[in-house]
């Protein structure tokens, strides 16, 4: 049975860092960076986050193995559209929500430079609450773990989730 792992947060939360290191850490997995999509980067926000949300779709539907991991946040409406897509594959869907401290997340963190407009959309999903989503299994301040703890702690969800 394929298990979804989806990690949701605000932007430079460590979505992308942690699921890339959960899939180094279980077996026959794989992940998607929710951001690599088709839409073009000046396209309006809203037509990138469909792209984004049909790929991601597309993924549950046909990905082969045991464990898929998507980077991407997630609103109320995203969640229940993937989550449908997850039943409708029959597969599990968790997610593991990375809500470091809103001044935490505005700093420039390991390799990214954030740009104003960056910043600007961090503090606009704070405000949506992208942090503290209530559909989360799992929610994790980033800014308290390391990536060693934060890894441990998603693995143990999703090891937990299989039994």
């Amino acid at each position: 049975m394929l298990t979804v792992v989806h990690i949701n947060g605000p932007i430079n939360s460590g979505k992308s860092t942690l699921g890339r290191a959960l899939v180094d850490s279980l077996l026959d997995a794989s992940f998607i960076d929710g951001d690599d999509h088709d839409a073009p980067d000046d396209a309006p926000l809203s037509v990138r986050i469909e792209a984004a949300l049909r790929r991601i779709e597309m993924e549950i539907a046909t990905r082969q193995g045991r464990h898929l991991v998507v980077a991407y946040p997630l609103d109320g409406a995203d969640y229940e559209r993937l989550k449908a897509a997850s039943d409708r594959r029959g597969a599990r869907f968790l997610v593991l929500t990375l809500a470091p401290p809103l001044e935490v997340a505005l700093t420039n963190r390991g390799q990214r430079a954030l740009s104003s407009e960056e910043k600007r959309r961090i503090v606009e999903m704070y405000d949506e609450g992208y942090h503290a989503r209530s559909f989360s299994d799992l929610v994790l301040d980033t800014s308290l773990l390391g990536l060693s703890e934060s890894l441990e702690k998603a693995r143990a969800l999703v090891l937990a989730s299989a039994s």
